[in-house]
């Protein structure tokens, strides 16, 4: 009861200064992107481990350097996210965090995740849902590029990323990922991508992941 009552608590609170934050603008006083994304997740070697989430976050962007060719650029990214399970039809993760990060001429990503997450999932072969508490950081690393020169149509990516958990005081997962970006208008995109997960000391996996993502 007292973890449910936290988890309400402080995803409530992200949301809250978020959507505050973002009231400023129609005042007049301050314009803050935000970003909705819908996610589904199929996994290829796990079919009680599809899911699909919704993600909200502010896109806070500093750009360091505009010359064309050499445009650098800072971000922080404040997210919450809400994550169901396909075949249990429940809520199985929570996460509400912040992501720092720097861009290169939109070729090159390196970012760094620090986030809560509160995830509900089963205890194999016992019958029995076991409740956690964890914090987590994500590193990432991202190149990408234009498939089609001269046209924004059409983008390609690959991608690591390695989750640590600070609880347990290891590693966690390493994942490797190829994808491509497909706009959906001016404010919205269509992200395909593979995914290998290496769980370390667990079951490796296999997803397909699509997500659609509109900025508002």
């Amino acid at each position: 009861m007292i973890r449910a009552g936290r988890l309400r608590l402080t995803a409530a609170l992200v949301l809250g200064i978020v959507l505050f934050s973002y009231s400023l603008g129609f005042a007049g006083v301050y314009k803050l992107p935000l970003r909705y994304s819908l996610t589904f997740n199929h996994d290829i070697r796990h079919a009680d481990e599809n899911f699909y989430a919704n993600r909200l976050e502010t896109l806070l962007v500093k750009k360091i350097n505009s010359s064309p060719g050499k445009e650098v650029s800072l971000k922080v990214i404040p997210f919450v996210e809400v994550r169901h399970n396909v075949a249990r039809r429940k809520k199985e993760r929570v996460s509400a965090g912040v992501e720092l990060g720097f861009n290169w001429r939109d070729f090159f990503y390196l970012g760094e995740q620090l986030r809560q997450v509160w995830r509900s999932e089963p205890v194999y072969n016992r019958g029995v849902i076991k409740d956690t508490d964890m914090f987590e950081a994500l590193s990432i690393v991202s190149l990408s590029r234009q498939l089609i020169p001269g046209k924004d149509i059409l983008k390609g990516y690959i991608s690591g990323e390695y989750t640590y958990d600070f609880r347990l005081g290891r590693g966690t997962r390493i994942e490797a990922i190829a994808g491509v970006l497909i706009p959906l208008g001016k404010e919205a995109r269509l992200n395909l991508d593979w995914r290998h997960r290496d769980r370390i000391h667990a079951d490796d996996c296999d997803t397909f992941e699509a997500s659609v993502a509109y900025n508002f």
